[in-house]
């Protein structure tokens, strides 16, 4: 198999296992620009499989002319990057890396809570303005006995209950199907409906795919109905949730924390309102370097595994 990496940092952990399992791999040189949607479209040509990251946007229109099996190996959890025309689906396999994030994605949620619970943002200003702690909206607080609601049950949020756990809070979940999840609940985790989550959950976490059925998920009626002093992360998509609704219920609830981990949309910059109870990053919850060379050797992981099978 001949492989093209656009990555000019694959570590050698990922070289030395595909090239182990009898792959000819090519890296991109250092220093020189990533491949635009034309030198891809010829890197699809030339090479058996390409490891791309979410910049690469792969369209239908690249499969032209392509008659022969061909691999997408994405350093990503999400695919809404990669467009397969209807007719070379059979054709095209893609691999993804599910896995490779989910620490530093949990890491920086449970960052984002204790952040808020601890009013670090609110104490810093009041610091910098020569105020004491008596200044403080409200008094910091702990995570031990507070509930924590998850949406969704992949391996970010089973990452996130893990830690919720340790910190001793009770745990709810939503999914859409419980029961290829049961596992869970011998680890104290109830499920219940999307709703009765929203309206009782002191944090709220939500971790899930772009997919048409997430669209919209976490609408503006859902996001009235949460406790005025919860906290709301997410580190899924913009579709999935109402940031409108969220900055609005910020605004009027000065208790109620919101911290999103998004793509930067201008949109968003504009709403965005400016208070110590809302805090939005572009898109670096699983950004981490650690997350990275995870995501290098999953890949190569897998081709490797597709390599000896066939």
């Amino acid at each position: 198999m001949k492989a093209y990496s656009i990555f000019d940092d694959l570590t050698r952990e990922a070289l030395d296992v595909l090239t182990a399992a009898g792959a000819e791999v090519t890296v991109h040189p250092l220093g020189v620009p990533r491949p635009d949607a034309a030198r891809m479209k010829e890197l699809l040509r030339e090479y058996d499989c390409v490891i791309i990251g979410t910049s690469q946007k792969i369209t239908e229109d690249m499969f032209d002319g392509i008659d022969s099996p061909r691999i997408i190996a994405t350093a990503s959890v999400g695919l809404d990057h990669i467009h397969i025309p209807e007719e070379k689906r059979g054709l095209v396999t893609i691999l993804n890396t599910p896995k490779a994030n989910a620490q530093s994605v949990a890491e920086y949620t449970i960052g984002c809570a204790l952040a808020c619970c601890k009013r670090l943002d609110e104490g810093r200003d009041l610091y910098r303005q020569g105020k004491d702690n008596k200044k403080l909206r409200q008094k910091p607080e702990d995570l031990l006995g507070k509930t924590m609601g998850v949406i969704g049950a992949g391996n970010v949020s089973r990452r996130i209950m893990d830690y919720a756990a340790f910190f001793g809070m009770r745990l709810l979940c939503w999914t859409r199907d419980p029961d290829r999840h049961r596992d869970l609940e011998a680890r104290g985790v109830r499920f219940v409906g999307l709703e009765e989550l929203a309206r009782t959950a002191d944090l709220i976490s939500v971790n899930l795919p772009n997919k048409p059925e997430t669209v919209g998920l976490i609408s503006a009626e859902l996001v009235r109905s949460m406790k005025p002093n919860a906290i709301f992360i997410s580190v899924s998509r913009l579709a999935t949730i109402d940031a409108k609704a969220l900055f609005e219920k910020a605004r009027q609830d000065p208790g109620f924390y919101v911290c999103l981990d998004l793509d930067v949309d201008p949109e968003i910059v504009r709403q965005m309102p400016d208070r110590p109870n809302v805090l939005v990053t572009p898109h670096i919850a699983g950004g981490t370097v650690e997350t990275r060379k995870r995501m290098f050797v999953e890949l190569a992981q897998a081709l490797a595994s597709m390599m000896e099978k066939s």
